[in-house]
């Protein structure tokens, strides 16, 4: 990448165990995310949670998880990336832990809470410490973290699976202890290293100073546009891939093994990026996957009994969107101040509002209209792409 901002902090400033240390934290917090779906039958017998209130854990996990990402900025600001991280990992495990031994709703929800809030930290910390941090191998380490993630929403499902969803508690136990075991590593970040006037290392700043200007604003919306529309692809997908391919005459066992398919497409997708991340700026990638997403869905809608291959194929190119757009983003000068953890959240925000609108419309019109309604979806987060491309590049060139 042909930006200052590589040159403005050292090439390497976590140590090898702070950073396998983050890549654990951040598969937890995949499973964790990924673990309530199989648990819902379970959390209606056991609560009497009926419906949709079986789905409240993870819907007040991810709200937790947007006010995570909005504070972020200031707790790093104020302390730094050491002690936001280790505070982020307390309250995941906390959380964890809550949901794990006190057998009560309220504590439930109440735990699903502490756990968002703490996922929010830590996913936004870690994104933008791993591309500030690792100076020309930031893009790879960030998707390397992004790709961890993801083995945790494989992970997550396989572990309730073992143990039964009756001990559904031994998971998020499980999780506490190997979140707590990741802040092992953090002694490995060093102490006065943050985003604050430390100068121990920062993003490059807005160009017209710490506000930003007109084009700035249109950068930043046009981010998140691409952001809450490829989240709603991401959810959609995962979340009525199964009834669709069942209304399609798809076995029960091969719809769910094509969904599980489909987010290890996704996590074989960020891991391919590793290495394209070094030879291609992040807009390339960001553009090229988000194209490869529309493509797959264009199949999906022409050709209707293709969905089986059609879905996990734009799973592959929806993994390396969100890692890379957010290198794009703090890269690009426009991610001053709270900024970035601003459109985090508002990605986040995007995956809890976006997912109940797309239900809505199956409930009317049937589940023939996942494949066209997602990939009006999917030509909005292309629209967007360009956009920011086209609005950076009007930007004089910064030199190596």
């Amino acid at each position: 990448m042909s930006t200052k901002f590589q040159h403005a902090v050292p090439p390497v400033m976590y140590a090898r165990r702070a950073s396998a240390g983050c890549c654990l934290a951040m598969a937890c917090i995949g499973a964790l995310m990924a673990s309530y779906g199989p648990l819902i039958a379970e959390f209606g017998e056991r609560f009497g949670a009926a419906g949709a209130q079986a789905g409240f854990p993870l819907a007040i996990q991810s709200a937790g998880s947007v006010v995570g990402a909005v504070v972020t900025q200031r707790i790093v600001f104020a302390y730094g990336y050491r002690r936001g991280l280790a505070g982020s990992f307390v309250l995941i495990a906390a959380g964890a832990l809550l949901m794990g031994s006190v057998a009560s709703w309220p504590a439930l929800l109440a735990g699903a809470l502490i756990a968002g809030l703490g996922l929010g930290v830590c996913d936004t910390s870690v994104s933008q410490s791993f591309i500030v941090a690792h100076g020309r191998r930031g893009p790879a380490m960030v998707n390397l973290a992004h790709g961890c993630f993801g083995i945790g929403t494989v992970a997550g499902p396989a572990l309730v699976a073992v143990v039964g969803s009756d001990r559904y508690q031994l998971v998020f136990c499980t999780i506490a202890v190997l979140v707590l075991c990741a802040g092992a590593g953090l002694g490995g970040i060093p102490r006065r290293f943050g985003m604050g006037g430390s100068g121990a290392g920062g993003a490059t700043p807005a160009p017209n100073g710490s506000r930003l200007d007109r084009r700035g604003l249109y950068i930043v919306a046009a981010f998140l546009v691409l952001y809450i529309a490829h989240f709603g692809v991401q959810s959609g997908i995962g979340s009525w891939e199964p009834t669709r391919l069942a209304d399609q005459g798809v076995d029960a066992t091969v719809a769910t093994l094509a969904t599980s398919g489909y987010w290890l497409a996704m996590v074989v997708g960020r891991f391919i990026a590793i290495p394209l991340s070094s030879r291609l700026r992040p807009s390339v990638i960001v553009i090229g996957s988000c194209s490869g997403m529309t493509a797959a869905l264009l199949i999906a809608v022409a050709v209707p009994s293709s969905a089986l291959w059609a879905y996990p194929l734009a799973g592959l190119f929806i993994g390396p969107i969100f890692p890379n757009g957010l290198t794009w983003l703090l890269t690009s000068g426009y991610a001053r101040g709270s900024v970035f953890g601003y459109v985090v959240a508002g990605a986040l925000a995007g995956s809890i509002v976006l997912p109940p609108l797309l239900g809505q419309i199956i409930a009317n019109h049937g589940t023939s209209s996942l494949a066209p309604t997602l990939l009006v979806v999917a030509c909005l987060s292309v629209v967007a792409a360009l956009s920011v491309a086209g609005l950076t590049a009007s930007r004089p060139a910064m030199k190596r």
